[in-house]
């Protein structure tokens, strides 16, 4: 059994390089987002949210789930009777791909223009049109640098996603609205930005795997048959994944207008660290939770993930009481379009936590019952269907935020009914302490804050009174977790996962 400080060391290098290629990426994000919502409005934004989200629904289909399956497939073309260049393996898989993705886009381009005039307007039925073969360029570079990867380079897709796709994106953008491209100049950007990435994930591929040996290759249509045919769940599953994800984008979009949608996504975005908390644990916990199930059962991989929950929470709670703080100076910078969705913002960013931490228990469902775990997406999309189109009439963005909201509290109830079932059966409070003392230090700051405001504050500035209560809420969070871990020292350690 590892010493408890290596499987907390290991953890920490690991979500510490994914955390710093996040907040490369959400640099990158940022400026764009500036762009697009305040220079192009509200509407454009909204108009070129709905189109890149449906390029990126249609690219897991597109895909055909190679982002994840080709490692087995270079493993066994790599280590089979009759060796296979791991750079023929790559071009396989984008011919595969190219194929599966013409059709996708032809499908898309076909299915938009059908949308009747209620739900999309013509604005939206055009970027649909011009922005659905850009699926080709995404999954280009899905495929190429998950073949880095394989090669354990991790520095090429950061590279790609995080500098070189949103800043040629973000360039073409502005430079497009300079010379007067209000309608098209997004979409403009977004074609370059994948253009850009499929051209330097090929390189990064050659450099990383060799030669691309042309004249070596061929092409073997019965191959790449009994390939798809093989790749065709992994698709299916990651495409209920992104719906799952994007359902509320879209609904809001359709029922709502464009306006509505560009608001929502800027939303969306500025929920981003919240997301990427999770996600900075991801790559290293799923390995590991994997490695403890193998190793130490169910049971005891079930006691790593409470802790990883806690964890996880610990971290976003803090996130959630500093967007709080800020939410309404960060909404202001964009325009009086979207000073009104504050509140929206709030119900977002909860259920974002919800979902991020009590879904780390979900890994086990994904090795022991990847059908329940399919399930909880099937679960979301049925909620989100039925209770965004019952809320938006009346409560408009803010209605969507709480569907999404309500969705996430079912999927942890529901996670927690099925792990039971395989004997994960935790504490139901185990989690509680960073709840407990996220609520007390909100209901504190509120109140040090009004003292504040009816002396200290009097004739300060609307940003620095609405500010101070979660500031000061902030404050004592963090003074009330540190005082915890002191008084159970081990509470948020990650020693239970298996290394080794």
């Amino acid at each position: 059994m590892p010493a408890p400080s290596t499987s907390q060391n290991v953890i920490a290098r690991g979500v510490g390089s994914n955390a710093f290629s996040f907040i490369i990426r959400f640099a990158a994000k940022a400026s764009f987002l500036y762009v697009g919502a305040r220079l192009y409005g509200a509407v454009n934004y909204g108009v070129f949210t709905m189109a890149s989200a449906m390029v990126e629904l249609a690219v897991p289909v597109a895909s055909l789930g190679l982002k994840r399956m080709i490692f087995p497939w270079l493993e066994e073309e790599a280590h089979g009777d009759a060796p296979r260049p791991a750079m023929h393996v790559v071009i396989d898989a984008l011919v595969l791909a190219a194929m599966a993705g013409l059709v996708v886009s032809l499908v898309l381009m076909a299915a938009t223009q059908l949308l009747p005039a209620s739900l999309a307007s013509d604005q939206l039925r055009l970027a649909f049109l011009l922005m659905a073969p850009a699926v080709l360029g995404q999954i280009t570079g899905d495929i190429a640098l998950a073949a880095t990867r394989w090669t354990h380079r991790m520095r090429y897709e950061v590279i790609a996603r995080g500098l070189v796709e949103p800043y040629v994106l973000t360039g073409v953008a502005l430079a497009a609205w300079y010379f007067g491209m209000n309608g098209t100049g997004m979409l403009l950007g977004y074609w370059a930005g994948s253009i850009a990435l499929a051209g330097f994930s090929l390189w990064s591929a050659r450099h990383c795997l060799g030669p691309l040996q042309l004249r070596r290759w061929r092409l073997d249509l019965q191959r790449l048959a009994k390939r798809a045919r093989s790749l065709v769940p992994a698709s299916g599953s990651d495409f209920l994944t992104n719906l799952a994800q994007r359902i509320d984008l879209y609904l809001v979009g359709f029922l709502l207008g464009d306006a509505a949608v560009g608001v929502y996504g800027v939303l969306r975005q500025l929920r981003t660290p919240i997301l990427q908390v999770r996600q900075a644990f991801d790559g290293i916990l799923t390995p590991l939770t994997a490695r403890t199930l193998k190793a130490d059962g169910d049971f005891t991989t079930g006691q790593a993930t409470a802790a990883a929950t806690r964890v996880v929470l610990t971290i976003q709670l803090g996130l959630v009481l500093l967007m709080a703080a800020a939410g309404d100076a960060l909404l202001d910078l964009f325009g009086a379009h979207y000073a009104t969705g504050y509140s929206a913002l709030l119900a977002m960013i909860l259920a974002e936590t919800i979902n991020g931490a009590f879904g780390v228990s979900e890994l086990i469902l994904y090795y022991r019952r990847p059908a329940l775990a399919l399930t909880v997406n099937l679960i979301l999309i049925a909620i989100a269907a039925v209770t965004i189109p019952l809320l938006t009439p009346h409560y408009g963005i803010l209605g969507a935020s709480m569907a999404m909201l309500l969705a996430a509290v079912v999927a942890a109830l529901l996670r927690r009914y099925w792990l039971a079932g395989l004997g994960v059966r935790r504490h139901p409070l185990h989690a509680a302490v960073p709840v407990l003392a996220a609520g007390l230090s909100v209901v504190m700051g509120a109140y040090l804050g009004w003292i504040a405001r009816m002396s200290v504050l009097q004739g300060a500035s609307n940003g620095v009174m609405t500010a101070t209560p979660p500031l000061i809420a902030l404050a004592i969070y963090v003074a009330l977790i540190v005082a915890w871990r002191k008084v159970r020292p081990g509470v948020l350690s990650l020693d239970r996962y298996r290394i080794s």
